[in-house]
């Protein structure tokens, strides 16, 4: 008798870095079916080949895709699950192109739905949500099941642990996630082991990596015995004790993104992001004496943004060592109290999630200038930073700091951060240049028809279906299914967080 076949297909909405939230589920599936994950800006999806069960995410801008592919394979006969971001905030809108709906962290509501469709595929409907998983019973994520390749060779994903402690308006990292919860030391360990030998350096994808000061220690301590080299998202304030930028560093973080957000302060404490705008010079200046790249993500069109609000950005990234940034409207996705807020203040300009896309993509009515001089405002911004000019001066200033990685060795680290800045360069004009624009989203769309092997495969399911990378598979990695609180069958105890670790003050 045929096993059955399981598809779990993300549709991104650029060509981002790697995530972890398919092969998290893949792992923690059944043995009893064959699984393919499917990532449609860089595989090409066999809609025609059978498939018994099918798992969709996407966020809120691919969001309408994937209501149409959901569609087209519950009209195949198939079993269709939609999770991610967007469904958790809309559970009863996506259960109107599905036959159950994932919310939340999914690995408890997912093993329990496969325990469902074993026993009979009527059994699964409705809204899976659970209490989360305990973070150290989980096996490793399947990366085996993802062509890592295909996102580049500096992004091998690693997570450490999972939720944020703040409450910033514009986030839905809360509806997400419970609380702020760490994985056992071992288990990042055992991640960074089996990263292929091709993989130059990682990214952690968690969303405030060191949130819990004892346990980032006692992480980069660890890694600092191993040869890893990565970049990781952390709140400024992180950054403002040199101490912590140093055991960063000795671990092997090489660059540290931030969501500064705003130069305006007013906007910082409007939207509930616990900083002081006077703080981001020294946190910046900081991570780049170190050795570090400094990175930035800005936000714009907040109730307390005025139109000059984008040259006194591009004036204070002028004065600073920012080596890195990234600009967009605010985009309240659903779920959000800013979604609610603006609903409520007949502010939205469109409900339509296409169009929910950030960069210079605007979908709120901003209360002291146009959505024109918005779009405008950030259009200008980005390539202003992005300037040549500016990246040559950013070149230099890079090649200069003998304690930045020379990315490629000593002889090559001009040109790298040459080549680094020239497609920062090019990236940001063909997102904020309108004519570009339209090539780039036209590029995208076919990326994934440069991968020629594909052509000589008739089947999404190409991996072999033993969970290994890198090296053998562990016993511990089973746990999850035998030992510790997920078992066999229909029934099993739902596990509570036991490890939960609150942020110190």
């Amino acid at each position: 008798m045929r096993r059955p076949r399981l598809k779990l297909i993300t549709i991104p909405w650029e060509l981002e870095v790697p995530t972890l939230g398919l092969a998290s589920l893949a792992a923690v599936t059944p043995p009893d079916f064959d699984i393919a994950i499917v990532d449609l800006l860089r595989e090409r999806l066999h809609l025609d080949e059978e498939v018994d069960l099918v798992g969709i995410t996407a966020s809120t801008p691919r969001i309408t895709a994937a209501y149409a592919l959901a569609d087209l394979y519950r009209a195949r006969g198939a079993t269709v699950v939609l999770g991610g971001h967007h469904a958790t905030a809309m559970p009863r809108e996506a259960l109107e192109h599905a036959d159950a709906v994932v919310c939340g962290e999914g690995e408890v509501s997912w093993r329990r739905l496969c325990d469902d469709f074993l026993v009979a595929k009527s059994r699964v409907h409705g809204v899976y949500r659970d209490p989360p998983p305990d973070l150290g019973t989980l096996p490793q994520p399947r990366l085996d099941l993802m062509h890592l390749e295909r996102y580049g060779r500096f992004y091998f994903p690693l997570i450490a642990s999972r939720g944020c402690p703040e409450v910033c308006t514009f986030c839905f990292a809360k509806r997400m996630t419970v609380g702020y919860r760490t994985y056992p030391i071992a288990h990042v360990l055992e991640q960074v082991r089996r990263r292929p030998k091709s993989m130059l350096s990682c990214y952690f994808v968690d969303d405030n990596l060191p949130a819990d000061p004892d346990y980032s220690r006692e992480l980069f301590a660890a890694l600092a015995k191993t040869d890893v080299r990565f970049g990781m998202q952390a709140r400024n304030e992180f950054s403002q004790d040199v101490t912590n930028l140093e055991q960063a560093r000795a671990a092997g973080c090489v660059l540290i993104s931030s969501g500064y957000e705003s130069v305006n302060q007013s906007t910082l404490e409007g939207t509930s992001k616990r900083a002081d705008v006077r703080d981001y010079r020294e946190v910046i200046a900081n991570i780049f004496r170190v050795g570090m790249l400094p990175s930035g993500n800005w936000m714009f069109g907040f109730d307390w943004d005025t139109p000059d609000i984008f040259q006194r950005t591009l004036d204070f990234l002028d004065s600073t060592d920012m080596m890195h940034c990234s600009f967009t409207t605010e985009i309240p996705f659903p779920g959000t109290s800013a979604f609610r807020k603006y609903e409520r203040e007949g502010r939205l300009l469109t409900v339509n999630y296409d169009d929910y896309v950030g960069k210079d993509g605007v979908v709120v009515r901003p209360k002291q200038m146009s959505p024109e001089q918005l779009r405008d405002g950030v259009r200008w911004l980005a390539r202003e930073y992005y300037s040549l000019a500016r990246s040559v001066r950013r070149s230099r200033k890079g090649f200069a700091n003998h304690k930045l990685p020379s990315l490629g060795g000593p002889l090559l680290k001009g040109p790298a951060y040459l080549g680094l800045n020239a497609f920062q360069w090019w990236q940001w004009h063909y997102r904020m240049v309108p004519s570009l624009q339209w090539l780039y989203r036209r590029l995208v769309s076919v990326n994934k028809y440069r991968f020629f092997s594909d052509l000589f495969r008739g089947t999404n399911f190409w991996a072999s279906q033993a969970p290994e990378v890198g090296g053998p598979a562990h016993h511990s990695d089973w746990a999850f299914f035998s030992k510790q609180g997920f078992k066999r069958g229909r029934q099993f105890p739902l596990v509570e967080a036991t490890e939960v670790r609150a942020p110190r003050a």
